[in-house]
């Protein structure tokens, strides 16, 4: 496996467009595609996809060599789908990551040379020392439960209920079942095959939208947000011609238990009206006009909240440059930032959906005869973010 990886790695730096199959329509975004895509995405030998390292670079080179089958036209460094990233603060002063880019053609001849982005990142947290599986799932999941039932308090009851629960688990597994890989299936696997699916579905449509579609697999967001921040810097289109950017981060959650008010239509918006109030309205329209039916969370887009949100994920590189930006995500839970984070826990009917929402969303903002309007203020883009 690993030899066939670091051939596809090769083969992706360098390779020419393919032009897309117009003749067929796309086959829907399924929940058995996406497990399909994040079981290999997600998988142990991805050894947790850390910025930096070969393994980091297997899982872009798995995004670039889909691409490259799909016929996407590369746009990142020198005709390859792969932009390199300085990794400041390391022993070599040559050390790089990558961005992975590709560019799906608008049809018109005017609006084609903007663009909307669709954005993920590709990078988790790597591998840490060996612990308990089950037990660390069972006090996390537990508390964070009993936190949400009371309000958010940590009180002596609250541990109570989270220590009935581990020893629950124990009596199941008695014996340990180590781990020591943090996978990253919801963060941000969800998001990085979602927009791969994304690309999928949009390169097989029968018609292309007007306006060109920009992917764009971010690294170094668990790092600070550096590979947003120099794509933004340093993008491979005109910074001016891209009107929107959708950013995808953990998708494939947000059950009950998991956030106050979650369930089957439960998604997350954060940023949809900070800089575009016309960009909340197309969201809630593909929303009213579609099948979705979501139940927009705006609680951690709220300005000040202590979470912020607003500032911690890649689309606010993009916001502080006067893009109108949307981040959508089904929230956070017990399992964000723990060797837990595993593909068995994703709901796939779920992230099936908020695919195809971001599909169609991406469709209706490429569509607009005029480009989104950006009617609120514009941050300082070298000020410090505020939610």
């Amino acid at each position: 496996m690993f030899r066939l990886l670091a051939a596809l790695w090769t083969a992706a730096l360098f390779v020419p467009p393919i032009l897309a199959a117009q003749s067929r329509r796309a086959a829907p975004m399924t929940p058995a595609a996406l497990r399909t895509r994040l079981e290999a995405f997600a998988h142990d030998s991805m050894r947790g996809r850390m910025t930096g390292t070969a393994d980091h670079r297997r899982a872009t080179a798995y995004i670039a060599a889909e691409l490259r089958r799909l016929g996407l036209e590369p746009a990142g460094d020198s005709g390859s789908f792969l932009q390199r990233v300085p990794l400041l603060g390391t022993a070599l002063d040559t050390a790089t990551t990558f961005n992975v880019v590709a560019i799906l053609p608008g049809s018109d001849p005017v609006l084609r040379a903007e663009y909307v982005a669709l954005g993920a990142h590709s990078d988790h947290v790597g591998v840490g020392r060996p612990v308990d599986r089950d037990s660390l799932r069972a006090f996390h999941l537990g508390l964070r439960r009993a936190q949400l039932a009371a309000g958010g308090r940590v009180t002596p009851e609250v541990y109570a209920s989270v220590r009935v629960n581990m020893d629950s688990i124990r009596r199941r597994h008695p014996t340990p079942r180590l781990d020591s890989i943090y996978n990253g299936a919801d963060d941000d696997g969800s998001g990085a095959m979602g927009l791969l699916e994304v690309a999928r579905a949009m390169a097989t449509e029968r018609t292309r939208p007007r306006r060109s579609i920009l992917f764009v697999w971010h690294t170094g967001e668990e790092g600070g947000l550096f590979g947003a921040e120099h794509f933004t810097d340093h993008p491979t289109v005109p910074r001016e011609s891209i009107v929107a950017q959708v950013n995808l981060d953990m998708i494939g959650r947000g059950g009950r238990g998991e956030e106050r008010g979650a369930g089957p239509r439960y998604l997350q918006l954060i940023g949809a009206r900070r800089l575009s109030s016309q960009l909340g309205d197309v969201i809630d329209e593909v929303n009213r006009r579609g099948r979705y039916r979501w139940a927009f969370d705006y609680q951690y887009d709220a300005p000040g909240h202590p979470e912020q949100f607003y500032c911690r994920s890649d689309h606010y590189m993009y916001a502080r440059h006067g893009i109108p930006v949307v981040f959508m995500t089904t929230g956070s839970h017990a399992d964000y930032h723990q060797v837990t984070d595993e593909v068995q826990y994703i709901d796939f009917e779920k992230l099936a959906r908020v695919t195809s929402f971001t599909r169609d969303l991406a469709r209706a903002i490429a569509d607009r005869p005029a480009r989104l309007v950006v009617d609120r203020p514009r941050p300082n883009p070298r000020g410090t973010c505020i939610q």
